[in-house]
């Protein structure tokens, strides 16, 4: 089977094109902005708190379509001022890194209202969660806010394991075509 990343990235590939524009919300060590790169999209923007990794990945990556920031997610609407085709969040802490630093649930919800108005009509999301002991709580409250979401302007889905406590899942969004603010 492969994993929830993998699924996120089969979510958001009908969305992707050559002058696609993406948001790798959680940079980390670049495994999703490398994915969005390999689609041949237009430009990728990319968020990570800290400094070590974003300048570490942003070595390994070396792409001119990568804009990357070293600040939260939730100052997104600060920084793009374009429409969005699609957007990844990988929630939780970096993997190999300090699991202290993590993303936090207040700011996670506020980075994905902020992304959803980015977002173009037919625009995907793909949120991964982690519901580790720390992510429980950020998952929960996720969950919360996207089941509120009207169903006539987003589609939401949710791909989970069913036989495996706290395994990682997948919620995917769409904006519908006729979606009007």
């Amino acid at each position: 089977m492969r994993s929830m990343v993998d699924e996120s990235h089969l979510f958001l590939k009908p969305a992707l094109h050559r002058h696609a524009v993406c948001v790798d919300a959680t940079l980390g060590h670049g495994k999703d902005t490398a994915f969005f790169l390999s689609e041949g999209v237009q430009k990728v923007f990319a968020f990570e708190i800290q400094e070590n990794i974003l300048q570490n990945t942003m070595k390994k990556l070396e792409d001119p379509k990568v804009q990357a920031f070293c600040q939260g997610h939730e100052t997104m609407d600060t920084l793009i001022f374009e429409p969005i085709d699609a957007m990844i969040f990988n929630f939780g802490y970096c993997p190999q890194e300090d699991p202290s630093i993590c993303t936090q649930a207040d700011t996670s919800v506020m980075a994905i209202q902020k992304g959803l108005k980015l977002l173009k009509r037919k625009g995907r999301m793909a949120l991964v969660l982690y519901p580790h002991p720390s992510g429980k709580e950020e998952a929960k409250c996720i969950e919360k806010y996207v089941q509120s979401l009207s169903a006539s302007l987003y589609t939401v889905v949710q791909y989970k394991q069913l036989n495996k406590e706290d395994s990682p899942y997948l919620i995917g969004i769409e904006k519908k075509e006729g979606y009007h603010e």
